[in-house]
């Protein structure tokens, strides 16, 4: 019998936020659908998903609790893996980027980057949105002068900090998305990555020192890593790189990555430069979704308008 296709699918990784939404549910079943239809067709399958737990927001929301990082961590991924048994989403593996598999292999990917001369240390000054973790400059704020993602306020931040020359990889992304019109999916998600890559592409600060719930730069540990440079990374993780090689050449490049829109930006042109900085291949597919949305608008805890997946389960069943 002929070896298996391998095929490896991922959710993004989710934030532990204090309360679960459909939203949630909506991607990873997704997924789960399609990684069982893989399966059934012969494919050799191996389905990611997991949670993003480092970051100012994360300390922050423990520390307004009184507990540690950990202790806030732990208690909402559990009611994660709790929705996820309760859909029947058969997972390969769950990363949790508080492992210490995943703690050694950002460190491992830091330094490699940093030893080729692409990240360097200097100071950042700018504008910072702590829910959405992202940094933003006044020309891409909203018509309020908000996160054009999140449309909270931004912070005005001032802090020593490491650089990844992103600006370097600028044109051979754009000119990468240009040759491989299905790496974006859909069009219209594709079309919003070359606008902005088009309007340039600044140098990424990676580290911080503001606060320290995150992973330690290896050689500078009063700096944590940038909590998306460390959550990318995930996707290299549980496939052995640096590892086993054997089993990350059978996986990577991943076939797809589904994410929500608001995240493509970070899951095709910063991860998209991280991997061209590695001389690692790019995912084959991106899949950019849209929200599950009540009255027009996102589901989100602070509006208020959140629909509990368990409540839905518990009524209609896992199936509907």
């Amino acid at each position: 019998m002929s070896e298996k296709t391998p095929f490896y699918i991922t959710t993004p990784i989710y934030y532990p936020s204090a309360k679960l939404h459909i939203g949630h549910a909506y991607c990873t079943t997704v997924a789960d659908t399609i990684a069982r239809y893989k399966r059934l067709a012969g494919f050799d399958v191996f389905f990611l998903t997991g949670s993003d737990e480092h970051g100012q927001k994360i300390q922050q929301a423990a520390e307004k609790e009184g507990i540690t990082p950990i202790q806030y961590v732990d208690r909402i991924v559990a009611s994660f893996q709790e929705l996820w048994r309760l859909l029947g989403i058969s997972y390969d593996d769950f990363i949790r980027t508080t492992q210490p598999r995943h703690h050694e292999l950002v460190q491992d990917i830091f330094q490699r980057i940093y030893d080729q001369g692409d990240i360097y240390k200097g100071a950042y000054t700018g504008l910072y949105c702590t829910p959405c973790e992202s940094y933003w400059t006044k020309l891409q704020l909203d018509e309020n002068g908000c996160c054009p993602d999140c449309h909270r306020p931004v912070q005005e931040v001032s802090e020593e900090a490491y650089f990844f020359r992103m600006s370097k990889y600028a044109d051979r992304l754009l000119a990468y998305i240009n040759e491989h019109p299905d790496f974006i999916q859909p069009v219209s998600r594709r079309n919003e990555m070359i606008a902005f890559i088009e309007q340039g592409l600044e140098d990424l600060c990676v580290s911080r020192t503001s606060f320290d719930w995150g992973i330690p730069v290896p050689f500078d540990p009063k700096h944590v890593v940038y909590v998306w440079f460390d959550a990318l990374t995930n996707y290299l993780t549980p496939i052995g790189y640096l590892h086993d090689k054997e089993m990350f050449h059978k996986y990577w490049p991943a076939d797809v990555h589904l994410v929500g829109k608001e995240i493509v930006r970070f899951h095709t042109i910063i991860w998209g430069c991280m991997l061209m900085a590695l001389g690692l291949d790019l995912p084959k597919k991106v899949y950019g979704h849209g929200w599950l949305i009540v009255n027009g608008a996102k589901m989100s805890k602070s509006v208020g308008n959140v629909v509990d997946p368990v409540a839905l389960i518990e009524e209609f069943g896992a199936d509907a």
